[in-house]
């Protein structure tokens, strides 16, 4: 009876041992392992979601680029609005301020679109003489359209004078004048900085320089920019009647 109980005590022992490990829990060996193996399934869930999220931004990218054409949105972002072409051709404006009383000078171009001029401008309306261009270029920078001509034939000077007289507001804004430099048979227009030459008979050509460039002088453009001010500041009912004036006040 003595050697059945001996034989049986390890047994026993080893039942203990191993109750005892599972009353601590699992190893450190075990821990670590179970760790790794939490962070790789961690790691390999977040490259799921993200080649998840960059397929789907892909396919909507392709989608957008092929649907918007058809709806022609695409077009609308790339087309630039032009500037509509003015009457004329454009000068570079010659530097130049206030000339004294006689006092001459050279410009960059006969007839003259700009430079210094003298404090008093040339009679606004139709001159059967040349003015001088000292005087005339003052009325340019005042906003003025010069009409500078060479017409041997009367009635092509009566057709310009009856065109020049129907303009809006004349004689303010104009000068019609004959010019020793214009090529016979021909009128050249001018405003500051800009030139045309035209036929005596080309109405709309001379209309479309009126257009673009009556009252653009810096003259001019300083007393509309003053009468609009004085207009908000002191709600006078004459403010924006005096914008685009030539004939009257000084040009800095």
């Amino acid at each position: 009876m003595t050697t059945d109980n001996n034989e049986k005590q390890p047994n026993s022992d080893s039942a203990a041992q191993r109750a005892a490990d599972d009353r601590r829990g699992p190893s450190r060996r075990t821990a670590s392992r179970e760790e790794r193996r939490n962070r790789a399934a961690s790691r390999r869930a977040r490259k799921r979601r993200f080649y998840m999220a960059g397929g789907l931004v892909i396919a909507l990218a392709l989608i957008a680029g092929l649907a918007l054409p058809s709806f022609g949105i695409v077009n609308q972002t790339t087309d630039v609005p032009q500037a509509e072409p003015r009457a004329g051709t454009q000068l570079a404006v010659q530097d130049g301020g206030t000339l004294a009383p006689g006092e001459t000078a050279q410009y960059d171009t006969d007839p003259p679109t700009s430079g210094p001029s003298w404090v008093e401008g040339a009679p606004w309306g139709v001159n059967a003489e040349q003015q001088p261009n000292e005087a005339v270029v003052r009325n340019l920078r005042n906003g003025a359209i010069v009409f500078n001509y060479a017409l041997s034939d009367e009635a092509a000077v009566a057709d310009l004078q009856s065109f020049v007289e129907g303009l809006a507001n004349y004689p303010d804004c104009y000068v019609m004048q004959p010019h020793s430099a214009v090529p016979e048979g021909s009128v050249s227009l001018a405003a500051w900085g800009w030139t045309d030459t035209v036929a005596p008979d080309a109405v709309a050509a001379m209309q479309a320089f009126v257009d673009d460039h009556r009252a653009n002088g810096p003259g001019s453009m300083a007393r509309a920019a003053n009468a609009n001010m004085q207009f908000i500041v002191d709600h006078l009912p004459y403010g924006p009647a005096t914008v685009g004036d030539c004939s009257t006040g000084s040009a800095p």
